[in-house]
């Protein structure tokens, strides 16, 4: 907290309880929250990094071939000679 480096709501209504218990540690009667937070910072040494999930490759559609294939193209000439 001294550090700037724990965010603690100031307006919280639990404030006044953990910062008397941060202050008087370790005589005080009370340290669940301070070995709480000793617990976070060990656990913080050793986080390692995640990975970056893949992205999906999205081809584009050439430019000058079309974008239907032979089979669609022959089901529709099928299906419209079927109408007729």
């Amino acid at each position: 907290m001294a550090m700037l480096g724990l965010y603690v709501p100031t307006l919280a209504s639990w404030y006044s309880a953990l910062r008397s218990e941060l202050l008087s540690f370790p005589a005080g009667k009370y340290d669940d929250q301070v070995d709480a937070l000793g617990l976070i910072g060990q656990l913080l040494d050793r986080i390692t990094a995640g990975q970056r999930p893949i992205t999906p490759r999205v081809e584009k559609p050439h430019p000058y071939r079309p974008i239907i294939n032979l089979k669609t193209a022959k089901a529709l000439v099928a299906a419209d000679e079927v109408i007729e």
